[in-house]
């Protein structure tokens, strides 16, 4: 399948689908054309262990509405919307992805969208400003197998982007896809798009099948990094514990895309396969955020999606982490 008709067909797909109410690519595209970005990348020191945090991109909606809080009445939605200071009539999703350099290896952390999204596929761009080829790259860990992570695994062509690369996946992330009928019948979105995000999620796993190496939640990879269940979005969505020393950070991918989330995670999005088990999972990281003062990496807050989650009374909020330099965050 080539662009043109992965766009026509898919009607952007992210999450289990960007529903964008589009029916001509040419609209599609002019839709997504009002947020030209650039490379862009912040080096994030984590003890001893050197990662930089890449922008591949984002992605504009013409409404939060039905995707995110598909239940909420929208005069609701708008005044907390102002309260957190966020845009009334767009919803914008960044891309955040991380590389770590760990022992001789570069490991990434999804790929972005690559070639599937005018305003995205920033990132092999932004990795060659700072002197890595995709043939650099050793490692993949896949977080989950959602376009806007695995969108930059295969080119074009269906070519490898990174053919050097191993790549890594949750058993029962891997599992789900592949089996023979993926549920989502507990998702609130158009279940329309499930058919095209089962095929295109099977044709990247197949495409490294070769290369693919299962892990389970709670192995430690690359001595600096366990995985973890965090369930919803898709059935082995994972989230991970980066650590160097007394150094550490959670990465929480796709949990939340939007702060509006972190204030209100019982509104639910559109894009995640199980509604309730989201919204679970949501509701336990807030909490145990807050409490613990733990600090967040999210694929798609604000960026560069570093931060923690704190509490006024009986609200919960994103904090962006207070760093000073544009640059570089050392923890």
């Amino acid at each position: 399948m080539n662009r043109r008709d992965l766009l026509k067909q898919s009607v952007f797909i992210a999450g289990s689908a960007f529903n964008i109410p589009v029916l001509t690519e040419s609209s599609f595209l002019s839709k997504l054309s009002s947020t030209p970005t650039a490379p862009a990348s912040l080096q994030l020191q984590i003890g001893d262990l050197e990662t930089t945090v890449f922008f591949d991109g984002v992605v504009s909606l013409p409404s939060y509405q039905p995707v995110f809080a598909p239940e909420v009445p929208p005069d609701e939605l708008r005044q907390q919307l102002q309260k957190l200071h966020m845009p009334i009539q767009m919803a914008e999703a960044g891309i955040n992805v991380l590389l770590i350099r760990k022992g001789g290896r570069i490991i990434l952390m999804d790929t972005g969208f690559g070639h599937l999204n005018p305003n995205a596929g920033k990132l092999v761009p932004a990795l060659q400003a700072l002197g890595v080829q995709p043939r650099d790259v050793t490692d993949i860990i896949i977080t989950h197998v959602h376009i806007d992570h695995v969108g930059g695994i295969l080119d074009a062509d269906d070519h490898p982007v990174f053919p050097s690369a191993v790549y890594h996946i949750a058993k029962k992330e891997y599992e789900f896809w592949m089996s023979a009928n993926p549920d989502f019948s507990r998702s609130k979105g158009d279940s329309a798009n499930a058919a095209f995000s089962i095929s295109f999620a099977r044709k990247v796993l197949g495409a490294v099948k070769s290369k693919l190496n299962i892990f389970e939640y709670g192995q430690e990879l690359f001595s600096c990094i366990i995985p973890e269940l965090a369930e919803g979005h898709t059935p082995g969505h994972t989230m991970f514990t980066i650590y160097s020393g007394n150094k550490s950070l959670q990465h929480i991918v796709d949990t939340f895309h939007l702060p509006l989330l972190v204030s209100h995670p019982h509104w639910g999005c559109q894009w995640d396969t199980d509604f309730d088990k989201a919204v679970a999972t949501r509701r336990k990281i807030v909490r145990q955020g807050a409490e613990q003062g733990t600090l967040f990496l999210s694929c798609h807050l604000p960026w560069p999606g570093l931060g923690y989650i704190d509490k006024a009374g009986e609200d919960y909020y994103w904090m962006i982490y207070p760093g000073s330099s544009p640059n570089k965050i050392t923890l």
